[in-house]
């Protein structure tokens, strides 16, 4: 349960703390270029702010350095007949369609990590981003060759970014050179941060100007997920619980069993001068202490378990909660004490007489 509970936290506070008070709340796609003076202006007399449009260019990769497909990347052990450490990552690249953008300039959320922007006049450029260009064994220099509807581009790769994919604005993969791209067929696809409350009514104007656009709605999207997230965390707590019950249960027979012998310490303390309450501050650290120890280890254990899945299944960083680690012990100690002397009930209330006897 303690598991559940931080990769719950962790993955629904992400979301939500990733959603920069600046990004975009909204994205409209399927958008002609000529149709975009006319978005542009329900827009801004609605109110909108952060106004951004690029240009989309689909196309296929048809090779990178003159290979076909992921077999033949560099590095790989697919052509052994063998998956790679993650899988045959890559293969997606060149199986589906990919969209290009031209840009004079980099969006604030990209940085260069190798070669320059633009930097070649004697070849047609591309910028790549790093973790695919990895994908697909491209680097500085590379050949990448892209066919948009029969016409194929040769781009050589001048320089890699790295993406800040969390800050919601309109990035890409695949940035190229501007002038080499500007006479292929294209959309746009804009993003812009609407006044809330009002995206009903901008959609309601949007459709009727220009109904081919389709707006997205991140926020609401996000939120959604992270509601979903909270419904599933209930039901898997729900069913914790249920092993907590049958816990307390197994817990209460095995003190139940050893009655009698129970029934002899209580008698035996008793006879030397101990208390009721006494015997049951005994009986409370006894099962406290047992209570410390299986909460320790199921926090321990619920801890790494989390932090494995939310840094190396999810990829996001791990932070620290004590807040929730910190209910383990003390709900199993709490739990352990009462289900411990509510089963020693009847070995309290005999008399010494009866054991000894």
């Amino acid at each position: 349960m303690i598991g559940i509970l931080l990769v719950q936290h962790g993955l629904t506070e992400r979301l939500r703390a990733d959603l920069p008070k600046t990004a975009p709340t909204a994205f409209f796609v399927d958008m002609q270029a000529a149709q975009w003076p006319k978005v542009k202006d329900l827009l801004e007399s609605s109110g909108a702010t952060e106004i951004r449009v690029v240009p989309i260019v689909t196309a296929r990769l048809v090779s990178v350095d003159g290979s076909t497909g992921p077999k033949w990347i560099p590095g790989r052990r697919a052509e052994r007949g063998e998956r790679g450490d993650r899988g045959d990552r890559g293969s997606w690249a060149f199986t589906r369609e990919q969209n290009l953008t031209y840009l004079d300039t980099l969006p604030p959320d990209n940085t260069i990590v190798e070669g320059k922007l633009w930097s070649d006049p004697k070849v047609q450029e591309i910028s790549v981003e790093k973790g695919f260009a990895k994908e697909v064994g491209a680097k500085l220099g590379s050949k990448m060759v892209f066919d948009v509807q029969g016409v194929q581009f040769t781009l050589t790769v001048t320089s890699l970014r790295d993406v800040d994919w969390k800050s919601f604005g309109v990035n890409f993969f695949l940035v190229v050179e501007p002038g080499v791209l500007d006479n292929a067929p294209q959309m746009r696809v804009a993003a812009a941060r609407l006044p809330r409350g009002h995206e009903q009514e901008i959609q309601d104007r949007l459709a009727a100007a220009v109904p081919n656009v389709t707006m997205l709605q991140v926020r609401e999207i996000v939120e959604r997920v992270a509601a979903l997230l909270d419904r599933i965390g209930l039901a898997i707590r729900i069913l914790g619980g249920f092993a907590v019950t049958a816990g307390i249960a197994i817990l209460g027979g095995a003190v139940s069993a050893g009655a009698a012998r129970r029934g002899r310490e209580v008698a035996l303390l008793k006879t030397l001068g101990a208390t009721r309450a006494g015997v049951v501050g005994i009986f409370a650290i006894e099962f406290g202490l047992i209570g410390a120890v299986a909460g320790t280890v199921g926090t321990v254990g619920g801890t790494v378990l989390a932090w494995a899945v939310l840094t190396r299944g999810m990829e996001l960083e791990w932070s620290f909660r004590p807040a929730l680690t910190a209910i383990g012990p003390v709900a199993t100690i709490v739990l352990a004490i009462v289900a411990g002397i509510f089963a020693s009930a009847g070995a309290l209330r005999s008399r010494p007489i009866e054991s000894l006897r």
